[in-house]
This record gives structure tokens, C-alpha cells and sequence, in this order.
């Protein structure tokens, strides 16, 4: 009996459907609007993967948008704070220059998820 060629192609098809699973995610989170985006970004982490690029891919947009949303869901706090506390305390300061430098990490990281998802796009036709 043949199985070993259907099961390569069955494990073709899997690592298909985790590539295309994972590039919606972050397709989804690039284009959510900031208030969204740390959900979508806890979205990713859960896209599961076995193939080592799906899971190079995961990780690295992981990483970006992992560090831009605790960015803005510290600028949303601060926001709300300021608001609330009156004049701008130094523990709000702090939180904002800690934000801007999540932010920043964030962005800095996004270049390798860019490339990663776009390889996975060419080599799975998604």
C-alpha cells in the first residue's frame, strides 16, 4: 500500500493552512487600528505552526507586535491617567518614555516579519 506519498501531501496541505493561518493574522493586525491591535497582535501568538519558516515567520512578527502593543496599551494608559490625575506626574513620564521605546522596538522589528511573511506568501502561493 502507498500511504507515504499522501502523507507528505497531507503534511504539505497542514503546513499550507498554518502559513495562510498565520499571514491572515498579521495581515489582520497590520490592519487593525491601534486601539485593536494588541488583541490582534495576542492573535498571532496563537497561530499554532510546525514548519520551522511558519514558525521563524511567527516569531519574528511575534516580536513586533508583541512590543507595539504593550507600547500603545502603555499610551493608553497614560492617556487615561493624564486625564484623570491632573498635572503630568514622573511615573506617567516614565511610563510614556518606556512606551516610545516599546513602540519604537516594535517597529524596528517589523522589517524581518515583512520579509518572512512575504516568503511564505511566495513559496505557499497565499
Amino acid at each position: 500500500m502507498r500511504v507515504w506519498p499522501f502523507l507528505v501531501l497531507l503534511c504539505a496541505c497542514h503546513t499550507k493552512d498554518e502559513a495562510r493561518a498565520l499571514v491572515t493574522a498579521v495581515d489582520a493586525y497590520r490592519q487593525a487600528p491601534n486601539d485593536d491591535k494588541p488583541a490582534k497582535a495576542d492573535a498571532i501568538d496563537k497561530v499554532e505552526c510546525s514548519d520551522k519558516d511558519v514558525c521563524a515567520a511567527k516569531d519574528a512578527c511575534r516580536k513586533s507586535a508583541n512590543a507595539t502593543a504593550r507600547g500603545l496599551r502603555l499610551q493608553k494608559e497614560v492617556e487615561q491617567s493624564s486625564r484623570d490625575s491632573g498635572p503630568y506626574p514622573d511615573d506617567l513620564a516614565a511610563k510614556w518614555k518606556e512606551a516610545s521605546s516599546d513602540l519604537a522596538e516594535g517597529y524596528g522589528l517589523l522589517e524581518d516579519c515583512r520579509n518572512k511573511t512575504q516568503a511564505l506568501k511566495e513559496r505557499f502561493g497565499i
